[in-house]
């Protein structure tokens, strides 16, 4: 067991009335698990630890390890959240014992797949049954690749389970997921008007790729419980026998959630090792505006509230950039706040499209490719501009869902801030520097390390009946800094391979003081 850190800030003295909740997040890269404790609606976050996420079979251990780390000093919860990451899951035998390791929705392994079900079922007519484009990460494209290419798991397969839905199976001897995560498998039909979500996966849908309803996790209705705990490991861990369980849901849903956005017309930049962009719409909403969504690159979901539809935008650049730029250096990625602080405030003058492997929204491009347009030196400036990249690209994915959200609202329809929120901004400061500079609108931040897991904890206990909070903001370290917006014009312009737009722009942004001739034109692609 491989616990990589636990952080307490010691239990309260006047708790009184309090409600203790557990958060349990299941990310790309990290598992985490928060205790949290409600008094009044104000929250504090009593302990958190965290390991890195294991294979499925090893998953019981290593949330018992977890529990017993936060619950060392304190209460037994009163309810318990899971949150996972979406689009990925592993198959069951007929025991519910995984079979084989997670089918992540990182892998790409499923692109001719889900070409094939667009081409048969018409790519827009799926965007706007599921508010989801086709794509390779989506399970019904994964199933379908799972069928062809490893017929002894798919034959061995009685029933599938997401990473939240094997956990709360853990938990509570209960296959179930919620609606924010069936929603993103591309196998779960919105309602068309004002109607209930449904409470199951779609028969048609999923007769598509070989498997009906039974095999799938039963679909929690917004508001209800799980299950209750079972698991003598998690009892043994400190979990109190029958303590209701709540499938929270997607990790970037839940964490808005747990910060306050939930209205219509507030938005949140959701960072971890994917960045996601949600705007809170209302609805109902139409299926032209699911079709809209989906050739822009983005999905329509569901809040985990279950009343209002918002759209969401992704890139898996986020991480993955940073990840490149340590690579590329040679340089450890704790050295590269420094080197950012370094730079100074304003436009580095360097371009850098942050695509490690292809761009998801705005204007999808599956061969996009990570470019760096002008020079890597000095060290800090390039530092810097990986940075930049990845914020110039989070500016465009909020202006375009701004632009689909106001066809949705109408004139009336008016955007609030920008929540920002995510464990690499509140332990790297110098990113949430870069983002409130590079940001059209100023920015807030949740200053919580774990909002995923907070946010978990947070609508288990609303769920069970003891009370709605939500996490505190504070402003960023740093305002909107105008000569950004030449330079985001540029961004785009280099992004879309638009020529003309590209030239005009770089002759409005001069290159900073000291750059070297031709620093601001495009080079070959740099591999990815």
């Amino acid at each position: 067991m491989n616990i990589l850190g636990v952080v307490s800030a010691g239990a309260g003295a006047n708790e009184g009335a309090s409600v203790r909740a557990l958060g349990l997040d299941l990310g790309t890269t990290n598992t985490k698990a928060a205790l949290v404790v409600v008094r009044d609606g104000a929250v504090r976050v009593v302990a958190t630890a965290w390991a890195a996420t294991p294979a499925p079979a090893a998953l019981e251990p290593v949330l018992a390890a977890l529990v017993r780390e936060v619950l060392r000093d304190g209460a037994a919860p009163d309810a318990v959240g899971i949150s996972s990451m979406a689009e990925t899951g592993v198959p069951l035998d007929g025991d519910d014992r995984p079979l084989g390791d997670w089918l992540r929705w990182d892998g790409h392994r499923a692109e001719v797949q889900a070409r094939r079900l667009a081409e048969r079922l018409g790519a827009q007519e799926l965007a706007a049954a599921t508010g989801v484009r086709p794509s390779a990460k989506v399970p019904l494209a994964t199933w379908a690749w799972l069928r062809e290419h490893e017929p002894d798991r798919w034959s061995a397969m009685v029933r599938w389970a997401g990473v939240a839905d094997l956990a709360c199976l853990v938990l509570t001897g209960t296959l179930a997921t919620d609606h924010t995560l069936a929603g993103r498998t591309q196998a779960y039909r919105l309602p068309e008007g004002s109607g209930p979500l449904p409470v199951g996966f779609d028969p048609e849908l999923l007769a598509e790729v070989g498997l009906r309803p039974d095999r799938l996790p039963h679909v929690v209705a917004p508001g209800a419980v799980a299950g209750h705990v079972r698991s003598a490991a998690l009892v043994a861990a400190g979990l109190r026998p029958g303590t209701p369980v709540v499938v929270a849901g997607h990790d970037h849903a839940v964490g808005a959630y747990g910060a306050g956005v939930r209205r219509p017309g507030q938005r949140v930049d959701s960072v971890g090792t994917s960045e996601a962009v949600i705007t809170v719409l209302g609805g109902p909403l139409e299926p032209g505006l699911r079709r809209a969504a989906s050739r822009a690159g983005m999905s329509v979901v569901v809040t985990p509230s279950g009343r209002d539809q918002a759209l969401l935008a992704g890139s898996s650049s986020a991480g993955a950039a940073l990840r490149w730029w340590s690579e590329t250096t040679g340089l450890p990625l704790d050295e590269l706040p420094g080197l950012v602080d370094a730079a100074g405030p304003g436009p580095t003058g360097v371009l850098v499209l942050p695509y490690v492997s292809g761009r998801q929204t705005p204007e999808p491009d599956p061969s996009a490719r990570l470019e760096v347009l002008g020079e890597r030196r000095p060290a800090a400036r390039f530092a810097k501009a990986v940075l930049e990249g990845v914020c110039l690209h989070a500016r465009w994915m909020t202006a375009e869902q701004e632009r689909l959200a106001a066809r949705a609202g109408g004139p009336a329809w008016r955007p609030g801030a920008i929540t920002a929120l995510g464990a690499p901004l509140v332990r790297n400061p110098a990113w949430a520097r870069v983002a409130a500079e590079v940001a059209e609108v100023p920015l807030q931040l949740t200053d919580c390390p774990e909002p995923v897991a907070v946010g978990a904890a947070l609508l288990a206990a609303e769920r069970v009946g003891l009370g709605s909070a939500q996490l505190s903001a504070v402003a960023a370290p740093g305002r909107p800094d105008p000569r950004y917006d030449a330079v985001a014009a540029r961004f785009v312009a280099a992004a879309t391979g638009a020529p003309g737009v590209l030239a005009a722009a770089t002759a409005a942004t001069p290159a900073p003081v000291g750059a070297p001739q031709g620093a601001l034109t495009r080079p070959r692609k740099d591999p990815a």
